[in-house]
Parts: C-alpha cells; structure tokens; sequence
C-alpha cells in the first residue's frame, strides 16, 4: 500500500514565492541579486579566480557577461512585441537598437570593471596542474553559450542613450509594464526613491467566490510578428500570461481555501493570429463553440489594444459579443492606473460570447500580469454565474 510522506507534501506545496509574489516583482528581485552578485565578484577580483568558480559552481565572470548579451536578445525582442500593441517611440526603438549591437566585449566590460584583457593582467593566476585537473573533471557541470545568440544583431547607437559624466551613477531604463508606455518616464532614481503618491496605493482585490468552480481557459496572442514568426525567442506574451494566471490561481486558492471546496483551471487552448479582425474573430468564435470537446470558460486576448493602426482586437472582439460588460474592465484599468497611470491607455473590453467570457489583455507580457490579479477574482465571480446559467 503506497503511503505518502511529509516530504512528498511538501514538495507539492507551493512556495512562498510562488504564493505571494508577482511575477514582475520577482523578476526585479532576481535582477537585483544578479547586480548584487556581479558587484561582489568586482570587489573579489584577486581573491576569486574564473577557474575556481568554472570548477565549484559551473560559470564564472565571462558567464555572467553572455547571460547579460542573452538577456539582451531576449528583451530587445519583447520591446518589439510590445510595439505591436502599442505606438513605439524614438526612444524605445534606440533602445532596441542599444540592446541588439550589445556583444560580449561590452558585457565583460561591465561585469569585470574594465576590459576582460586588463582584468586577466591584472588579476589572472597561473593554474596549477592540480586546480587544472579538478577543472577537467567538473566539466559535466560548465554553462554553455549559444554562439550564435550571443552575435551582435545591429551596429551600436551613435548617440548614447544615458548622459553619464564620471561623478553620477545611472540608472538603466526600466521596461513599461503596460502598453503605449515610453520606458524613459519610468526611470527610477537609486539614490533618491520617488515620493509616495497615488500610484504607489494598493490596488483593490475583491475575494475570490465562495462556490466551488472548476474553469477550462483559452490564450489567444494577437500579433502580427508573432504570428509570421518573426520573434528568435518565439511568442512571449501568451506564455507570459499563462504563467501570471498560474500564478494568480494559487494565490486565489490559498485565500479561498476555507471557503469552497476547489478552485481550478486548465489551460487547453493556446494559439497566435495576426491583428486582422476576421482571424480574431474566427478564433475566439471558435473557443466559445466547443475545444477539446467543451466549452471554454474563459478566453484571454493578448496583444491589439493599443493606439496603432491595426491595434484592433477590441473592435473584433466587439463585434462578436453577445452581451458587454462595461464595468469589468473600468474596474480593473481603474485599480491597475493607480500603479501605473499609462494602463487607462489599454482600450481593452469584456463581456459574454454564448456561456464564455472574453477579456482583452495588453500585448506587454508585464502589463497582463499586473492586471490578471486585479482581473481574475471578478472573472471567477462572473464564470460561476454562467455556469449557473447553463444548469438552468
């Protein structure tokens, strides 16, 4: 008879992180420790050798730099993304720019203080045969780099984004967490934190339902990018979501746990189209039909609801809806504006499609996952009803 363990519970649980903190915090938090990493091996330069850090721990300095170029891409491609749901700036396309010509030499450049070939006169030790032969054998464990992603994709700005003198630290242009937003007018000074204001109140979260519920979801990213597959990483807003709604529902599960017997979801659809409103319409017309033999519960939008041309996911969206719901979305952008004014920009809508309920979500992955904690309580609130509705 199989018996289960303390350990096995516990490896089940989710974490404390996983319970409480956003996923836009935790990557700032992440970011954070990752500065505080490079700044401790900068002041440790004679002390800490590449070669003991390859042997014990499977990187070094010059690892840190390609995850820095890694990131890079990475970024510069969700910058882009970003700009299919939102009117993209001088600014934010030099910073793609910035972060595309960004190779290795400039990386190493900031991880080790000075040039890679300065620090290695400066600092490098002969290795013995015996740290060599420890070297060899930790191999298994070494980082490995994709060449090719770490290849310079365009040639460096001419005109540097931050005006740096000797004496005055910089502070890195921060990402816009919602779309339309220019990064520039969210930079954040370190040596002086911003004065408390309106947008630093806490949103207001109203509880989850007290009824048990069980929900399947669909994950529509609308972008024309995306959709031809013209993104190296691939999409990321679709992805993005999925893991801030992950997210959301264990929270909403902890809260609730005293008051209904089970609260869970399943992603069982997910799929990219271009900002063309016959392609948006014919999907989501889909989802509310039938998928994987049942009624999809919810469907998210991701991407189009922004101020460009073909920015037209709420109009389609529109169209097709049997019944609006006006105060969902008012509500949500109200809560989520307070934090970041820029989110009254997402011209996003709600309402009923037959027994689903579709919501439009911002293209930016870090926006939707601001709005989803704010969004699904009232979202969960507003499918109980429907299926309520069905029984009847």
């Amino acid at each position: 008879m199989a018996t289960t363990t303390a350990t096995d519970n516990e490896s089940t649980k989710p974490t404390y992180v996983e319970s409480f903190i956003p996923p836009a915090t935790l990557e700032r938090l992440e970011a954070g420790a990752f500065g505080q990493l490079v700044n401790h091996l900068k002041d440790r330069s004679e002390q800490v050798q590449n070669i003991d850090l390859m042997t014990i721990s499977g990187f070094c300095r010059n690892c840190l730099a390609k995850w820095i170029v890694v990131e890079a891409r990475r970024l510069s491609q969700e910058l882009k993304q970003q700009a299919d749901s939102s009117t993209s700036s001088n600014q934010q396309e030099e910073l793609c720019q910035a972060l595309d010509a960004l190779g290795y030499d400039q990386a190493a450049e900031h991880v080790y203080g000075m040039g890679y070939g300065e620090w290695k006169k400066r600092y490098a030790k002969k290795a013995t045969d015996e740290i060599m032969e420890k070297y060899n054998h930790s191999k298994s464990i070494h980082a490995t780099h994709d060449k090719e992603l770490l290849a310079t994709k365009a040639q460096a700005p001419t005109v540097p984004l931050n005006n740096n003198s000797p004496t005055t630290k910089t502070t890195p242009l921060l990402l816009a967490n919602v779309c339309c937003q220019d990064p520039e007018e969210v930079a954040i000074s370190k040596e002086k934190p911003p004065p408390k204001t309106s947008r630093q109140v806490t949103p207001q979260v109203p509880p989850p339902p007290a009824a048990s519920l069980s929900m399947k979801v669909a994950i529509l990213t609308v972008s024309d990018r995306a959709a031809a597959g013209q993104y190296e990483t691939g999409d990321l807003s679709g992805p993005a979501v999925a893991q801030a709604l992950e997210s959301v529902m264990t929270q909403l599960q902890l809260q609730s746990s005293s008051n209904i017997n089970k609260l869970e979801y399943q992603v069982v659809a997910t799929d990219i189209v271009a900002d063309d409103t016959s392609q948006i319409q014919s999907k989501v017309k889909e989802y509310a039909t039938t998928t994987a033999g049942a009624v999809i519960d919810l469907i998210l939008t991701t991407g189009g609801t922004g101020f460009a041309p073909r920015d037209v996911t709420p109009e389609a969206t529109r169209t097709i809806l049997d019944r609006e719901c006006h105060g969902l979305m008012a509500f949500v952008t109200n809560e989520c504006s307070r934090l970041q004014p820029m989110a009254s920009l997402s011209r996003g809508t709600a309402g009923i499609l037959g027994r689903s309920l579709v919501v439009n979500l911002p293209g930016n992955p870090q926006g939707a996952a601001e709005i989803l904690p704010v969004l699904m309580p009232l979202a969960c609130h507003a499918i109980v009803d429907l299926q309520k509705e069905s029984k009847n």
